[in-house]
């Protein structure tokens, strides 16, 4: 043991010569040989004896380990040889086989090994070995040959030498028995180091054949087929496809002798023999039946391990092929992918990390992870990660702005988690992260396209609501003191200017207004309402201060405006309500407003007014159409038309849109933009939301009894359903009609959703658990906050037709609906296109990736019959 411990502490090595035919052998002998931490070895690998022999030549080792039966020269030759060379009698030679008998071990002896070992060998006892001959070889006192043999060996051993002359006599007259025996050592060692079917029969018939009994011999095996494959076959032999005892017959020839190759309880083949005389003898069968036992646990063995090397391959291909895919995923993906090990280097770095954090791969590999990883708010809150990892194992997300070594910031989520050994020790760190920069550039616009007109700058209806509700807080809170007006104002004359100048004067003439109005009302609320009307919400003393303030922003816009050198008057009106007096609802402010606009513009006075009841004219009629909608269920007034959604890649029908329809008895078809919001208001959109619900799932049935090709149809949902109730209801219709839940389509608006998220969202996935399809309808006029977008479980989203209808030439536009697209993809989400009328709006959604679309290029919103026929045909023309 000292000379391994200076071995170890000079770095030097014991060069190892292995010679062994058997890759797989060889290999795991080097590895056994090389892990041993108390013999440091260099191990080389021969494949054979003369290869090995020229290596010892080359490298004069310190030890050679072979294997017996080998191609070419085996271990035998080998270690004579090795013995009778001078310059390398010296060098133990240590004999690995499966052979176990006496005569092997004497061999080995006589051929000058100085040790020998039995496959399969403990890898413990092997290096065990190793070492002791080693240190003998340094100590001076190399192992002698004996020391391989067990005891009991080594007693028979010197017996036989002590009585060698007497054993010689009695051999003499056992020699035919020893022949015998001989041939089975013989026969049983070929088997041992043969490793195919076809290598076991060659070895056993190349031996049998020197039996002098025998004239010939084969071994066959038969095919699940039924059909008999011969391995091997020598000498005057049977013919095996024509032997008789397969079939139980037996065999009619005494000359002949056939026995079956049986491991177990299986029959693995036949060994077929003819005598070389007229018969077999005693002595000759049981011989024969020895060998075919034999064979057949050769065979049985060859069989296992061929199988074996197969799946060893099989499984190292599966292996390597699952690494490639996994490095190839790992390359092409655009998940940020970063591994360190525990005390933060770098290991892996794909690609995306090079993209986004500007780093090479080659930079960051080896690097401490907070050196490539930095903080734009906190340099040192990966490194701060890192050390309280033992503490908190748990998977962590950090989310911010991380700094690139060019000075960018880059938005990127990070989760890290840890991979563990076996002992629960960490032995990876794995960072995977999102790069989100585009997405949130992407947020703010649709943010600002989503709040702001895009002609004027100005907040849109929907800012100027939420706005509109703040003041009204202040209002109630300092009520006597403040009051809130709500002013709706108008030019008489653009109407005038839009047809005589055309709309680019118009819209240069309503900027410039919007400029003004921003300046004059810049303490207060101010607003695009409409299509050339502005809206402002400004909280004062009384109603007089708010008429003051009407009369200054007359006074404001009343100025001549300049286009083309020209001067233009614009004739501005304003329409005032006054909150909570004129109402409490935003649509009532409205409609007061509008009706004091009407007032103030027709008027020839000071060109604003106050609201007044009379003002509504149309009061009456709007209580009897609330009347007569109230009573539209029960006369079975409402209809369900359909409009196909098309597949933009197919122009295939996917799904469609049901759209309601009410055909009144006096006003005919009063269209939905006139009696939804009115069914809205009173709480009627309820029961006539669940009418539809009915209806639809009543159409899907009866199509697929006609045995019509059914497409999803997608409902909107009131924001009145869209409570605790509607999980209820969605599930006894499915039930009433027995339909998959993935027929339905609930389209819910971005207003609806947003009014209280956290509970849309538990409602969203209760609905999704169902199997409901979901989708975002009117995206983007609403306010399209993509924090709470991205928690709701929803299928796709639908680009309102306000953001499709200009497309062409409004570049605006355009950017909105790429944003749009790119941002519901990133989020896994398919987008339906509302309101395409011409083939060019549909070419920009096919170039922006759009999924789907729908609209009068394909066709209008039809009844059921009608839509029942396009089913049938599965397919528009490009412009129906």
């Amino acid at each position: 043991m000292t000379t391994t411990h200076k071995r170890e502490k000079t770095g030097l090595h014991y060069e190892i010569l292995v010679a062994e035919d058997s890759p797989t052998q060889a290999e795991h002998l080097a590895r056994v040989l090389a892990q041993d931490p108390d013999c440091p070895a260099r191990v080389r690998v021969a494949a054979d004896g003369e290869a090995a022999l020229r290596l010892a030549r080359e490298m004069a080792p310190d030890l050679v380990i072979s294997d017996i039966a080998m191609p070419c020269m085996d271990g035998y030759a080998l270690c004579r040889a090795l013995k009778d060379d001078p310059q390398l009698a010296a060098v133990p030679v240590l004999l690995l086989t499966r052979l176990t008998t006496l005569q092997d071990i004497v061999r080995s002896l006589d051929a000058g090994a100085d040790g020998f070992l039995r496959k399969p060998y403990d890898a413990d006892q092997l290096r065990d070995r190793v070492r002791r001959i080693l240190q003998g070889r340094d100590a001076g006192d190399p192992a002698r040959p004996l020391e391989v043999m067990a005891d009991e060996r080594r007693r028979i051993y010197e017996l036989l030498v002590a009585t060698h002359e007497d054993t010689l006599r009695l051999n003499a007259d056992l020699a035919r028995m020893v022949d015998s025996l001989a041939l089975l050592g013989r026969i049983a060692g070929a088997l041992n180091e043969a490793a195919g079917e076809t290598d076991v029969a060659r070895a056993a018939i190349d031996h049998l054949s020197r039996l002098p009994a025998l004239a010939g011999a084969a071994i066959s095996t038969t095919a699940p087929g039924g059909a008999v494959r011969v391995l091997a076959q020598r000498g005057d032999g049977p013919v095996p496809s024509a032997c008789t005892c397969a079939d139980g017959s037996g065999a009619d020839d005494p000359a002949q002798l056939c026995l079956p190759l049986i491991a177990g309880t299986r029959q693995l083949g036949r060994l077929h023999a003819r005598a070389r005389h007229d018969t077999f003898g005693a002595e000759d069968r049981e011989l024969l039946a020895g060998v075919a036992q034999q064979v057949a646990l050769a065979l049985e063995r060859a069989r296992l391990y061929t199988r074996a090397e197969a799946l060893v391959v099989e499984r190292t291909n599966a292996l390597r092929s699952e690494r490639n895919r996994l490095s190839a995923i790992v390359e092409t993906a655009g998940t940020l992918v970063l591994m360190t090990d525990p005390e933060g280097r770098v290991v892996t770095f794909n690609r995306a990390c090079e993209e986004s954090l500007g780093w090479s791969a080659e930079q960051a590999l080896g690097r401490r992870c907070w050196e490539v990883v930095r903080g734009a708010a906190d340099p040192d809150v990966v490194r701060q990660m890192f050390v309280g990892l033992p503490s908190d194992p748990r998977p962590q997300r950090l989310q911010g702005e991380w700094l690139t070594p060019d000075g960018r910031t880059r938005s990127i989520v990070w989760t890290h988690t840890l991979l563990r050994r076996e002992d629960g020790s960490v032995e990876f760190v794995l960072g995977t992260g999102i790069d989100v920069t585009e997405l949130r550039g992407a947020e703010q616009r649709l943010h600002y396209a989503s709040h702001y007109d895009a002609a004027t700058g100005l907040p849109n209806r929907d800012l100027l609501r939420e706005r509109l509700r703040r003041l009204k807080a202040q209002a109630k809170a300092q009520a006597g003191r403040r009051v809130l007006g709500f002013m709706l104002v108008r030019f008489g004359r653009m109407a005038l200017i839009r047809e005589a100048l055309g709309p680019d004067a118009e819209l240069a003439l309503l900027q410039e207004a919007a400029a003004r109005l921003r300046e004059v009302g810049n303490q207060d609320v101010v607003a695009s309402f409409a299509e050339g009307t502005f809206a402002l919400a400004l909280l004062r003393a009384d109603a007089e201060e708010l008429a003051a303030s009407a009369r200054r922003v007359l006074a404001v816009l009343g100025e001549p405006y300049t286009y083309q050198q020209d001067a233009f008057h614009l004739d501005p009106g304003i329409g005032i309500a006054i909150y909570p007096n004129d109402g409490v609802a935003y649509e009532t402010l409205v409609r007061g407003a509008e009706a004091a606009l009407r007032q103030a513009i027709d008027g020839t006075g000071q060109r604003y007014a106050f609201y007044r009841p009379e003002l509504n004219r149309d009061a009456n009629d709007r209580f009897k159409l609330e009347n007569d909608l109230r009573r539209a269920l029960e006369r079975h007034e409402f209809e369900l038309h359909y409009q196909p959604q098309i597949a933009v890649d197919g122009g295939s029908i996917v799904s469609a849109e049901a759209l309601l329809r009410w055909h009144h008895p006096e006003r005919g078809l009063v269209p939905p933009c006139a009696f939804i919001p009115l069914a809205e208001e009173t709480g009627l959109i309820v029961g006539i939301g669940e009418w539809v619900l009915h209806q639809v799932c009543r159409q899907l049935q009866a199509w697929r009894r006609a045995g019509l090709p059914v497409v999803p149809v997608a409902v909107n949902l009131s924001a009145h359903q869209f409570n605790d109730r509607i999980m209820g209801t969605v599930r006894r219709v499915l039930d009433d009609f027995a339909l998959e839940p993935g027929l339905l389509e609930l389209e819910l608006t971005e207003s609806a959703s947003m009014a209280d998220a956290d509970k849309s969202v538990a409602l969203l996935a209760q609905l999704k658990g169902m199997g409901i399809r979901l989708a975002i309808d009117d995206f983007g006029t609403g306010y399209s906050n993509l924090n709470y977008l991205k928690r709701f479980p929803v299928d796709r989203l639908k680009l309102d037709r306000s953001f499709v209808h200009d497309l062409e030439t409004d570049p605006d536009d355009l950017a909105i609906a790429r944003a749009v697209i790119a941002m519901a993809h990133g989020l896994r989400l398919s987008v339906v296109a509302e309101g395409v009328e011409t083939a060019g709006q549909l070419g920009l959604l096919a170039d922006l990736g759009c999924d789907m679309v729908q609209g009068w290029l394909f066709s209008r919103a039809v009844p059921a019959e009608e839509f029942a026929q396009l089913l049938a045909a599965g397919r528009l023309p490009a412009a129906a």
